[in-house]
């Protein structure tokens, strides 16, 4: 199925209308925005926030970071169209003001001007290193905009070549001293290859070799110089079994305990030893210390330097068992291997990333599969079958692609398999991959997000009894981090677990349901709405007050052509997790239905059929180790955000038979959609008629409701 385009997308860059012309005064670039921090472009083509004149220097920080958040809400639109045609904003949407190439080269000065003031190293660097960073990050997030701008404008082109140039050197400069920022040198290498189309051929060269500087090409074999010791924590059904696949199978032999192995972290259970039956490149032993864990102790070997890798073995439970890991603080020491061996562990590969930033990890892709033989005991692991593909290439001093390549040939079979790109485990030789589910800034997007990587990040936490009460956070929607943010990249996550597993999801284009096409795009506000997002068939809404909003987006390079990225609103930023993912699972269907991404056909032709579908949908994401009384508010709070009947989560979740549970669908199929329907038209008739209604607003977020001091509830 071919990727349908979006019926109201921005217009294609192919050819610029005749009447964008160049503003003849200063232009309010957030005219009609509730309470926005004022952006005036200037007719010189800088940046105020009046419409006089510009700051220059440290003096245009914040002028240059409201900029950059103007500029992180939109997609698909550079300079060459300064109000976009897919805004929450009608009374702008038919507005044709650009920035002409000569305004351009004016911005650029401008910027480049306060990037020296506030250059690593500098006096205000020094003095101020959180101020200068935000202005480094800003003034890059508008070099992106101004080079990504010629893909549309090619009089942009020189402009591009010289803001490309500025973007190089902030990466070169980002580094060796105290003032650096790596997170910045990384984001700007990101955002340089996401616009490599619109860089010349050196420019391109030296985005790839900034590439491979940023990754650990392969294991520093020169620091691993004694035994290597590797820690395997397995659950406890899977450990006895893998234990004797290492002897059986794999031709390890069981030792005593080495002296100097330390003591187990837990009480709960102690080590078994195996050598392995090869050795390191310089001669010492291979050696694999095997225990039962449980999630809240699976990584305590990370924080002990006698052990150089962490094998982990486990279910996944939708990501659960992650977040739960993730609660347990642990300071890695020394070098660090790691493998998650898990079903779809790249749904949570942020949580660990920002536990072991340094560590290689490697995340499992799709379902890492098993078998157990009569007795119940594993006597087959995928999971561990790889790992011993990556010890085996690590003692022939293999570099991370090599060893991608002999995990390849372990793996099981996979519904991937013959997709490009495709491994069962991915690692640092996969950065742009990886890059599209780590949040080691941990500000609820992933680390190639394209926009602004705001360094003044203030701690939200979660308040789960007011997780629909729409409050004023106090900060801007780029700055909302601490467990608000972690919530967002977990709702993220659920959402591709929910793709890879749930059968209705499988008309998305090109399979991609099994590619992840969700990330993680952070948080927004009535004050700073998304942009850029197709609406296809749906109500015409503003954006900047629902809850919740999907936004995909073409993505020629990524299986199926679209990327999806999972935007909340701030002023519900404080919700639990599990009430994001509620949402933001239920704005994902609808949105692919309105837009075409998933076909309108069979069981999903009718309201009855989209609207149940979501109620399946939901009933699946609550599949998750929880009370049973916070499960039913949740469900309730769901139902009612989104104007559906108040049908029974049991009703629902009885529609999910026992051979769609054993390939881990929990997410509803045709046949139990089918089901569905039909019980509630036949027990539940007035249910039944809520869904199959006229009402355009069942089964669809409501608007956020905020009053004049910014503060009101969810829907109406």
């Amino acid at each position: 199925m071919s990727t349908p385009a979006a019926p109201d997308a921005p217009a294609s860059s192919a050819a610029l209308p005749e009447e964008r012309t160049p503003a003849p005064g200063a232009l309010d670039l957030t005219l009609g925005r509730e309470s926005a921090a004022p952006l005036w472009l200037l007719p010189s083509g800088e940046l105020s926030h009046t419409p006089a004149a510009a700051p220059q220097g440290m003096a245009a920080r914040e002028v240059l970071v409201t900029a950059a958040r103007w500029i992180s809400g939109r997609r698909g639109t550079g300079f060459d169209r300064l109000f976009s045609a897919g805004g929450s904003l009608s009374a702008t949407a038919s507005r044709r003001e650009r920035l002409s190439a000569q305004q351009g080269t004016c911005l650029l000065a401008q910027v480049r001007g306060a990037l020296g003031a506030a250059a690593v190293g500098e006096r205000a660097a020094r003095e101020d290193p959180l101020g200068a960073a935000q202005t480094r990050s800003a003034g890059l997030t508008v070099l992106a905009h101004l080079t990504a701008t010629a893909l549309r404008d090619p009089a942009f082109g020189a402009v591009a070549e010289e803001a490309a140039q500025e973007m190089l050197r902030l990466a070169h400069a980002e580094q060796d001293h105290e003032t650096a920022r790596p997170a910045l040198r990384a984001h700007a290498v990101h955002l340089l290859q996401l616009r490599a189309p619109a860089l010349t051929r050196a420019h391109r060269e030296e985005v790839q070799a900034l590439v491979r500087g940023l990754l650990r090409e392969a294991p520093p074999y020169a620091e691993l110089t004694g035994p290597w010791n590797v820690a395997m924590c397995s659950a406890g059904e899977f450990i006895v079994g893998e234990q004797r696949l290492l002897v059986r199978s794999a031709g390890f032999r069981e030792i005593p305990l080495p002296d100097g192995t330390p003591a187990p972290p837990t009480h709960r259970a102690q080590y078994r030893a195996y050598e392995a039956p090869f050795r390191t490149p310089s001669g010492a032993p291979v050696r694999i210390f095997a225990r039962a864990a449980l999630p809240r102790d699976e990584h305590l070997e990370m924080g002990s330097r006698f052990f150089m890798g962490l094998l982990i073995n486990r279910h996944a439970q939708l990501g659960a068992f992650d977040l739960r890991a993730a609660t347990v603080r642990v300071r890695q020491e020394g070098y660090k291997l790691m493998m998650n061996s898990q079903c779809a562990g790249l749904t949570t590969r942020f949580a660990i990333s920002r536990m072991f930033p340094d560590a290689d990890i490697y995340s499992s892709w799709d379902s890492t599969y098993f078998r157990k033989d009569a007795e119940g005991e594993v006597s087959a692991s995928e999971g561990l079958d790889c790992f011993l593909a990556v010890l085996e290439g690590m003692r022939h001093g293999e570099t991370h692609a090599q060893i991608t390549e002999r995990i390849r040939r372990a793996q099981w079979r996979h519904p991937h398999d013959g997709s490009p790109g495709f491994v069962q485990f991915v690692g640092p030789s996969h950065p742009r991959v990886v890059a599209r589910y780590d949040d080691v800034n941990q500000d609820g997007r992933a680390d190639c997000y394209d926009g602004f990587l705001d360094f003044d990040l203030i701690e939200i936490a979660e308040d789960v009894h007011a997780s629909l009460e729409p409050r004023d956070p106090g900060v801007r929607a780029s700055q909302v981090g601490g467990a608000a943010a972690l919530g967002l990249s977990w709702a993220s996550g659920c959402l591709n677990r929910a793709a890879q597993y749930g059968a209705l999801w499988e008309g998305l284009p090109g399979k991609s349901e099994l590619f992840y096409p969700f990330q993680s795009g952070g948080f927004y506000s009535q004050r700073e709405p998304p942009e850029d997002v197709p609406a296809g068939t749906g109500p015409a809404h503003d954006l900047g007050r629902m809850p919740a909003v999907v936004r995909y987006l073409p993505a020629p390079d990524a299986e199926g052509g679209f990327v999806a990225e999972v935007l909340f609103h701030s002023f519900l930023s404080h919700a639990s997790k599990e009430v994001k993912a509620l949402l933001c699972a239920a704005d994902a269907l609808r949105r692919a239905l309105d837009v075409g991404y998933l076909p309108a056909e069979g069981p999903l032709a009718g309201v009855a059929g989209q609207r149940g579908a979501i109620l399946l949908l939901l009933s699946g994401m609550l599949e998750v180790p929880a009370p049973q009384n916070l499960l039913d508010a949740l469900w309730a709070t769901a139902l009612s955000a989104l104007k559906l009947p108040e049908v029974s989560r049991n009703v629902v979740r009885s529609c999910v038979s026992e051979s769609e549970l054993e390939r881990s669908n929990i997410f509803g199929s045709a046949r139990g959609l089918q089901q569905l329907l039909a019980t509630l038209e036949a027990r539940d008739p007035v249910a039944y008629a809520q869904l199959a209604g006229e009402d355009p607003a069942v089964g669809r977020l409501q608007p956020l409701v905020l009053g004049g001091s910014a503060e009101g509830t969810a829907g109406s």
